[in-house]
């Protein structure tokens, strides 16, 4: 999702249909009944335990963004004329600042836009969750509101991210001078 679509998404500026709204455990499993994300995914572990099922849910949606960066590296230009195993390197050590560049366009103070924003998990409920779960996100929220105040499009993100994953100085480099 873009980083327009997500901000007129949680400012209330889209014609399309507001995000389903996940602010305790009961609208979490209305959200898994269909309203949200159509179906777990075959082998997803069913537990009654919320923040193992929340962090399940965020170990599907982190593997995809992996997917999508990998596929987005490929198209910046040079990238897939670095060594295979540069590549590899870069991906393996940027990844995670790249995710966490991405991931204030899904957020406000108030919580963060997930499955395409078709929901929206308010901030309370995450801070409702047991240790260490609970404690994880907070962190995420501060950087998000001073990362947003930056005001960046996705142009300017775009770049960002390209930035990070073409970083130089990445351990175990074969080629620096080529990145």
């Amino acid at each position: 999702m873009t980083k327009k679509r997500a901000r007129s998404i949680l400012m209330g500026k889209t014609s399309s249909t507001s995000p389903f709204v996940i602010y305790d455990v009961d609208t979490l499993w209305k959200a898994e009944s269909g309203l949200v994300w159509s179906q777990l995914t075959p082998g997803a572990p069913l537990t009654k335990e919320i923040g193992v099922h929340v962090f399940y849910r965020c170990q599907c949606t982190t593997v995809e963004t992996v997917r999508e960066l990998t596929e987005f590296a490929k198209c910046i230009p040079g990238f897939v004329d670095l060594f295979l195993n540069d590549q590899v390197t870069l991906l393996k050590y940027g990844v995670h600042e790249a995710i966490f560049a991405m991931l204030p366009s899904l957020m406000n103070k108030d919580g963060l836009l997930v499955a395409n924003g078709k929901g929206f998990v308010t901030r309370e409920f995450l801070r409702s969750l047991r240790k260490p779960f609970s404690e994880i996100m907070e962190p995420k929220f501060e950087f998000a509101v001073k990362f947003n105040a930056l005001e960046l499009d996705d142009s300017d993100l775009a770049l960002f991210v390209a930035a990070i994953i073409l970083c130089g100085d990445r351990p175990g480099l074969m080629n620096v001078k080529q990145v």
